[in-house]
């Protein structure tokens, strides 16, 4: 009799398991065997400002990386007034940095570094020294030149920017400007055989002409911030020399430019002449880190095909006062350097912005992305206006009836090219560890929830309401208890082989601070209750509030090996609760679909 009862447990599971056409089951099939959550990639950031530390370590926590950082100490960056490092300088140890790096070579193959950190301390550092004794750095330029033999390498650096930084060493915004003015002047560009270090360094003096260019700051400054140039100058050409057919990719970033052939030019075109496909040079700084990251990731799970959509008409002009390309160039520049393709026929969209003073572009870009959420195709938003004044976009998305979380990636950051990389950052990483990782975890979930509550509360809310994101009496579409309101009633997608969607446990923000004293760098811990979120209820595998078919083909699929659950969608399919997923939960959420047998949610 027992034999019996165990063939016909058989018979029922096997009538249960195919009782689908291998048709249904191929179109939720596509997820690979990839799992990469866990893997080690080693980050040296250019300062400790939140978007190069806060933002980096949620990128990396959504997509289940495991990101190495030494001790903040080390790379943090000091202003006047402020209390200098543990080594008494103001800016990074770059000794101790090496030391760090060699601490961990032996667990881990993948690295994203910073060479204004690695050479200089920092950003602010890079373009302040300009010492002309250059042993240090090229001990550790030839350090990175070796691990780059055995590792994989993603770096980054600079090109000086039009003038050096506020509060730092004395600096005002007198100098800054007088010395923005001095950069900005015209030079003569170089071409072919005449563009060399040493012609660029020799004409950083002259203009178009041939003639010294004029200046009411003293003769010393301006040496100095020449200096200053030269040493930068030097110091990647060195390491381009040396690494560039071993590292992976070096990306250039040109902080503060300008349109025209100013002090910056030359040096951008030497760069590009030196990198090749090896890098790329655009306007932008503070999206690096997390640029670097993305292709790594990149590289694990491979490129995919995107499909870009501007909106407004302006996508063809300088994207801002700070940029020296087009809006679209650099765009395009960012998403090739990600390995990926632009497309019409792209499954990732990215929606742009490109006039703040379009009212109708505004409302057509929420329309598409209402559209794009309710035919589930995964979107990035990029807002590139910032310095305009306008808010169209913001309010428009906003103030919409629209799951802000169910974008992939969004920003309207300080300047238009660093809105780009982070949105593009964040959104790509995502959209491809979705795509191919086997396994979503619960803590890449959250890690997307931080990062996205860090970019709508930081690119809109602090910006609007007088750096006021720690008082939520401010009202108002924008303010910050309406936006955390709004992401706390938004569902996130946590997958795409096939697409889900889940509510998530309930956001909170505390311990407001402003590590740089300023409230441009302002940053705060974002929290995450589990306790009073519902991912998942039973049956509910794909997180839509409802049992239907797609659960009951996604429990066959996990039951046939052919697809993974995360540990969400793994609890919600077992059904029974004992600690299995098996034939009998299909079975239940069959009989639900069905109306014989309902599944109880009251508990």
């Amino acid at each position: 009799m027992k034999q019996i009862r165990t063939v016909l447990s058989f018979i029922l599971v096997f009538a249960v398991l195919t009782a689908f056409s291998p048709a249904a089951a191929s179109v939720y099939a596509e997820n690979s065997a990839t799992d990469y959550n866990g893997i080690k990639v080693a980050y040296i950031p250019i300062d400790n400002r939140p978007v190069n530390l806060d933002r980096a370590k949620y990128l990396a926590r959504s997509v289940g990386i495991d990101l190495l950082m030494p001790d903040e100490d080390l790379f943090r960056t000091a202003l006047d007034n402020m209390q200098p490092n543990s080594n008494g300088t103001t800016y990074g140890d770059r000794e101790a940095l090496v030391e760090w790096l060699k601490s961990i070579e032996g667990d881990c193959d993948y690295y994203v570094l910073s060479l204004d950190q690695l050479l200089s301390g920092g950003l602010v550092s890079s373009r302040w020294l300009s010492n002309t004794d250059l042993t240090l750095e090229y001990e550790i330029a030839d350090y990175i030149i070796t691990l780059a033999e055995n590792k994989t390498v993603v770096l980054f650096d600079t090109v000086m920017r039009l003038a050096s930084t506020v509060n730092y060493e004395g600096y005002q915004m007198d100098e800054y400007n007088l010395l923005r003015s001095y950069g900005a002047a015209a030079r003569a560009a170089l071409e072919g055989d005449e563009l060399t270090v040493e012609n660029i360094t020799a004409g950083y003096k002259y203009d178009a002409k041939g003639n010294i260019i004029a200046s009411s700051l003293p003769e010393s400054k301006i040496d100095k911030y020449l200096d200053s140039r030269s040493r930068k100058l030097k110091l990647i050409d060195y390491i381009l020399d040396r690494a560039l057919d071993n590292i992976d990719f070096c990306y250039i970033g040109v902080d503060d430019s300008s349109n025209g052939t100013n002090i910056q030019t030359n040096e951008i075109n030497y760069i590009r002449s030196k990198t090749g496909a090896k890098g790329a040079c655009f306007a932008a700084t503070d999206e690096l880190g997390l640029m670097g990251i993305t292709r790594i990731v990149s590289l694990l799970y491979g490129g995919t095909n995107i499909k870009v959509t501007y909106y407004g008409g302006a996508e063809d002009y300088l994207a801002d006062a700070f940029d020296f390309e087009t809006l679209r160039t650099n765009v395009t520049t960012h998403i090739s350097t990600l390995n990926c393709n632009l497309s019409e026929s792209g499954e990732l969209q990215v929606l742009v912005f490109t006039n703040a003073n379009h009212q109708t572009a505004a409302a057509q870009l929420i329309a598409q992305a209402k559209s794009n959420i309710q035919n589930q195709i995964p979107t990035i938003i990029i807002d590139p206006t910032y310095g305009s004044g306008n808010r169209a976009l913001e309010n428009a998305l906003v103030s919409a009836d629209i799951d802000l979380m169910l974008f992939l990636g969004y920003s309207n950051w300080n300047t238009a090219g660093n809105a780009m990389g982070l949105a593009l950052a964040n959104g790509i990483a995502r959209y491809l560890y979705l795509k191919n990782s086997s396994v979503v975890t619960k803590s890449s979930n959250e890690g997307f929830i931080q990062a996205m509550t860090f970019a709508y509360l930081k690119d809109i809310s602090y910006k609007l309401y007088g750096y006021s994101i720690n008082n939520p009496a401010a009202e108002g579409f924008c303010s910050y208890s309406y936006l955390l309101d709004k992401i706390n009633t938004s569902r996130i997608i946590t997958g795409l082989a096939p697409y889900n969607t889940s509510t998530h446990g309930m956001v909170d923000c505390f311990d407001f601070r402003y590590p740089w004293n300023r409230s441009f760098e302002m940053t705060f811990d974002i929290s995450i209750a589990s306790g009073t979120g519902n991912f998942y209820k039973p049956g509910d595998v794909t997180g839509d509030a409802r049992i239907n078919v797609s659960d009951y083909i996604l429990i066959r699929l996990y039951i046939l090996g052919l697809t993974q659950l995360d540990e969400y969608a793994s609890a919600a399919a077992d059904i029974n609760g004992d600690g299995k997923v098996t034939a009998l939960d299909y079975i239940a959420a069959r009989l639900h679909i069905l109306g014989i047998a309902e599944i109880n949610w009251q508990n």
